[in-house]
């Protein structure tokens, strides 16, 4: 990516309301290439899309549950061999040779095999693509499927064009469930009084006072007082964490729970895992349960909302774009703490 996953805190903070679909769960860079850092989908606590939570407690433990030494090795010394030994035990499941292969070498096979089974799931035929051309047909259909929804036409539209589509019909469909007039606006203001009259709305449910307040500080806290008042509801302890370290934890408490709801077996499964096998069983309850970000706004999910070439709605408020992308349920991945947003 051009640039990496911009506030963080603000971002862990919004996992814990947002609804993920899997197609991008599996997403990695490969350092064939480009060089840079690869990331993955470890299984156990901590481990998540966006890697470590970051606590040298939590790597030791990993480590340690690896049967990887921990003398003298820093903590990114750590956080490669643990990244190795999970993608080397994740392909053996899979049933991939292992022998004489780099990490780098693995992560492909291990995400071309899941990116396949992926493609079946959705009808897609596999025989003779690669990962890339099956990654775009995987978020075509998504894509579709979103905008099927928002009863969005399909025919003849290629993945740009329904993000657009799909985009200014959820902006439309948020505005008029919160009142708001749409006519002779564009999109930019239309998400400029979404953003205000969600974080307003929100803030007097929790008592927080909004009159002469900036909307995005009074945005901040409505989402640290939500994500802490989920985490009492389910059980989750607050003591000396993150925000965005509590939101993960409630966010994977909320998967589980509705897994079991579902009948569905979490023994040794990852929260993408479970995410995939919920998808598959119910998709309307993993919406209902996770598709409302921390401002109540269904379909704009956990990551704000993004619009490619124009602007986007960061977590502090609208502001400026760069190709911001639909990613897992929402629309554009960074804009957290600035509103800006770049695409791969």
């Amino acid at each position: 990516m051009k640039k990496a996953l911009a506030g963080l805190t603000i971002a862990g903070v919004l996992l814990a309301g947002g609804y993920a679909t899997t197609s991008y769960a599996i997403d990695a860079e490969t350092s064939t290439e480009t060089g840079k850092a690869l990331t993955w989908n470890f299984k156990g606590k901590g481990f998540g899309h966006h890697g470590f939570a970051g606590d040298s407690e939590s790597i030791l433990e990993k480590a340690e549950e690896l049967g990887i030494k921990t003398d003298g090795k820093d903590a990114q010394t750590l956080m490669q061999e643990i990244r190795a030994a999970e993608i080397k035990k994740e392909a053996k499941e899979l049933g991939i040779k292992t022998d004489g292969k780099e990490t780098a070498e693995l992560m492909e096979e291990v995400m071309l095999a899941k990116v396949k089974e992926e493609a079946e799931n959705l009808g897609i035929k596999i025989d003779g693509k690669d990962v890339q051309a099956l990654k775009q047909e995987i978020r075509l259909a998504k894509l579709q499927e979103q905008a099927k929804d928002l009863d969005v036409a399909t025919d003849g539209k290629d993945a740009e064009t329904l993000m657009q589509d799909i985009q200014t019909a959820s902006i439309n469909k948020r505005a008029k469930e919160l009142g708001i007039s749409t006519e002779g606006k564009d999109l930019q203001t239309l998400s400029q009084e979404i953003f205000t009259a969600s974080v307003t709305n929100e803030a007097k449910k929790l008592g927080i006072t909004v009159e002469g307040r900036d909307i995005r500080e009074v945005a901040q806290e409505v989402a640290s007082e939500k994500v802490k008042k989920e985490a009492k509801e389910l059980g989750i302890t607050i003591d000396g964490k993150y925000l965005q370290q509590i939101a993960q934890e409630v966010r994977e408490k909320k998967v589980v729970n509705l897994a079991k709801e579902l009948g569905i077996s979490t023994e040794d499964q990852t929260t993408a895992e479970l995410l995939a096998e919920i998808e598959k069983n119910d998709r309307e309850k993993l919406q209902e349960v996770l598709g409302q970000d921390l401002l109540g706004s269904k379909g704009f999910g956990m990551m704000g909302m993004g619009m490619k070439g124009g602007h986007g709605m960061g977590f502090n408020g609208p502001g400026k774009g760069h190709g911001g992308k639909f990613h897992e349920g929402g629309m554009g991945e960074q804009g957290f703490m600035s509103g800006e947003n770049e695409a791969d």
